[in-house]
C-alpha cells in the first residue's frame, strides 16, 4: 500500500542502472575485480588457519623438484587425484576399494601412505620418514607434518618418491 502512495517522478526519464562501487556510478570490470578481491579477503579473514596453510602452500611451490611433481603433490594435498574413491564419489560406477588390499577405500592417503604396497616403497627410503605415524588423515596433514620434520632436501626427495609411487 505504501508503494502506491509514493509520488511518481514528473520527469519522463528512463530507469538507469547505477553501480555504487565507484564515484562515477558506472560499471567497470576493474572495479568489479576490486570488489571481488575485497570480498575474498573478508572470507579469508574468517578462516583461522589461513596463515598456516599459506606457509605450507608456499613451501610446496618452492620445492626444487620437477613441476610435474609439485603439481602432483598439490593435487594429492587438495584431494583431487583420480583415486577410485574420488571417482566413485563423482558417480562413476566402480568399486572404490584398493585393488591391492580390498579392505580400504582407495583414497590418496591410502594409496600413497597407508597401503602396504606404498609402505614397502617408503621402507626403502632412509631418514626421518620411518618415524612418521602411519595414520595420516589426508595427504595435506601428512605434508604439513613432513614439512615440519624434514629438511628441504629430504622433503623434495619424498615428493619425488610419492610421485613415483603414483606412477608405478
Amino acid at each position: 500500500m505504501e508503494i502506491l502512495q509514493m509520488p511518481l517522478s514528473r520527469l519522463s526519464s528512463r530507469d538507469k542502472l547505477v553501480w555504487k562501487e565507484n564515484r562515477s556510478q558506472s560499471f567497470f570490470v576493474k572495479t568489479a575485480y576490486q570488489v571481488a578481491l575485497h570480498m575474498g579477503q573478508q572470507q579469508q579473514v574468517e578462516h583461522s588457519g589461513l596463515m598456516a596453510e599459506r606457509k605450507i602452500w608456499r613451501k610446496l611451490w618452492t620445492l626444487n623438484v620437477p613441476p610435474k611433481v609439485r603439481i602432483f603433490v598439490w593435487r594429492a594435498c587438495s584431494n583431487v587425484l583420480p583415486t577410485w574413491d574420488n571417482l566413485y564419489r563423482r558417480k562413476i560406477n566402480i568399486d572404490p576399494r584398493c585393488e591391492f588390499y580390498c579392505q580400504h577405500l582407495e583414497s590418496a592417503a591410502h594409496l600413497l601412505w597407508e597401503c602396504p604396497f606404498a609402505q614397502n616403497v617408503w621402507a626403502l627410503c632412509r631418514g626421518k620418514l620411518q618415524k612418521c605415524s602411519n595414520d595420516a588423515q589426508d595427504i595435506f596433514m601428512l605434508f604439513r607434518w613432513l614439512m615440519d620434520k624434514l629438511s628441504q632436501q629430504e622433503l623434495e626427495r619424498q615428493a619425488v618418491t610419492a610421485w613415483t609411487i603414483w606412477n608405478a
